[in-house]
């Protein structure tokens, strides 16, 4: 355990380094020590799209396993298509942002 003092200034400025990054300040601190760049977290938004392609994905692979050992049928395909589009308009959307 280390003991730090901070004048004022500085403390606000860890303060809205933990804010942005979302990290409590043991971490921000080890990253400063370490010569890490302290990036903004991203929005909740961002990470709620990554865990939906994430679901897409995931049944995507049950298509293709489906169809890897001759089982897949046409509905299966077409549904493979559908969330092969969704992911791709999902993946346009962030690409805006």
């Amino acid at each position: 355990m280390v003991s730090v003092r901070l004048i004022e200034v500085e403390r606000e400025r860890l303060r809205q380094l933990c804010t942005i990054s979302g990290l409590p300040v043991s971490a921000v601190l080890r990253q400063l020590i370490s010569g890490v760049t302290i990036r903004q977290r991203p929005p909740k938004e961002l990470h709620d799209l990554y865990a939906e392609i994430n679901r897409i994905g995931t049944n995507i692979n049950q298509i293709a396993r489906k169809a890897n050992a001759g089982f897949a049928t046409k509905d299966d395909m077409r549904e493979l298509l559908f969330l092969m589009k969704a992911i791709e308009q999902k993946m346009a959307k962030v690409a805006e942002q």
